[in-house]
């Protein structure tokens, strides 16, 4: 059960790692001095996990290291993976889905002249009552026949790509809330659901610019590659205090559809959650992993709903429609 030097090097490294993921993590408090840190939450997991089947293959005592580090920080886990639900729901609700179309493939990214009517399908499928697109091509959309009530903005001066609201539910009170030099925005729209009120905000946030094969060692200077992803963040700061703006004079419960380009453990992620309710951390399964950084699977697409409200059902959809898999919810009044 001793630790010879290398091992003793080893698990200081670890405990290092360990305790660098608890602080990421919120575990005690948000620390956000980092951002590109916060966004590195997965990987440094991924290194944890890999360092504790380590431990075990070797019977060595530091495994209980990770297992400390997991019953502290508990809650926090829960915005990173989520055991598997095997109940069934029987009530119904208001379903929701959020989803970057990525302008419905019309640089033909993905092999497949059929995206659009591929898309249409299993939205049809799927049939949620509100539909909240980012990445939205009004040129190279199909026609959502089942949504006779929308919202479409672009978000640049006379173009043809932005946001979109469609729903079953007329629309009322509707906003842009435009981002400076940026291609991204936000929007919103009311709908009268049952008993009150409610207000759907669709919010796309700056994108990080990084591509599938992206690593951190891919580009010749890793600390210039890093400055870009600061500052991309700094930008989504920014959007983050044009949506508090509006938002803060809203006074209807409010449900958040939002490609946010974040993820879980980052300020953005808490700024725009605020008192909202995550819905994956209540009811998804997995990683739920939308988008892939690096080939890892990140969780940068969200539900946020009221907490006047409670969740039925969730899922983030595999499908390969986009660079980005679709997340549902299926909400109703408590």
């Amino acid at each position: 059960m001793k630790l010879n030097f290398v091992g003793k090097s080893l698990m200081f490294i670890n405990l290092i790692l360990l305790i660098l993921q608890l602080i990421l993590m919120g575990t005690f408090g948000g620390i956000y001095y980092y951002p590109f840190l916060n966004l590195m939450v997965p990987f440094i997991v991924l290194i944890n996990f890999f360092f504790f089947i380590f431990w075990i293959i070797k019977l060595k005592w530091p495994l209980v290291m990770f297992i400390f580090s997991v019953l502290i920080g508990y809650t926090e886990w829960e915005r990173l993976y989520k055991l598997p639900n095997n109940g069934i729901p029987v009530s119904k609700g208001l379903k929701l889905m959020s989803f970057n179309v990525r302008l419905f493939n019309s640089y033909n990214w993905i092999d497949n002249e059929n995206i659009p009517e591929s898309i249409l399908s299993f939205v049809n499928k799927e049939s949620p009552d509100i539909l909240c697109l980012q990445e939205f091509s009004k040129e190279f959309s199909p026609s959502f026949e089942s949504y006779p009530y929308n919202y479409i903005q672009s978000s640049s001066k006379n173009g043809q790509n932005g946001l979109s609201i469609l729903s079953k539910y007329p629309l009322y009170n509707k906003g842009f809330i435009p981002f400076e030099n940026s291609n991204n925005g936000a929007m919103y729209a009311e709908i009268f659901y049952k008993r009150d009120t409610l207000r759907i905000y669709n919010l796309h946030l700056e994108s990080l610019g990084v591509g599938l094969k992206d690593t951190l060692f891919s580009r010749g200077n890793s600390q210039k590659f890093i400055n870009r992803i600061n500052d991309v963040i700094k930008k989504q700061e920014l959007q983050m205090a044009e949506f508090e703006k509006i938002d803060k004079n809203n006074s209807h419960p409010s449900i958040i559809c939002t490609d946010l380009n974040n993820n879980a453990f980052s300020k953005i992620y808490n700024g725009i959650k605020n008192k909202r309710i995550d819905a994956f951390s209540i009811a998804g399964n997995g990683l739920g992993g939308t988008y892939h950084l690096a080939n890892f699977p990140f969780r940068i697409d969200f539900i946020f709903f009221d907490p006047r409200m409670e969740i039925i059902d969730f899922n983030t959809h595999n499908v390969n429609l986009s660079d980005h898999n679709p997340v549902s919810a299926v909400l109703r009044w408590k």
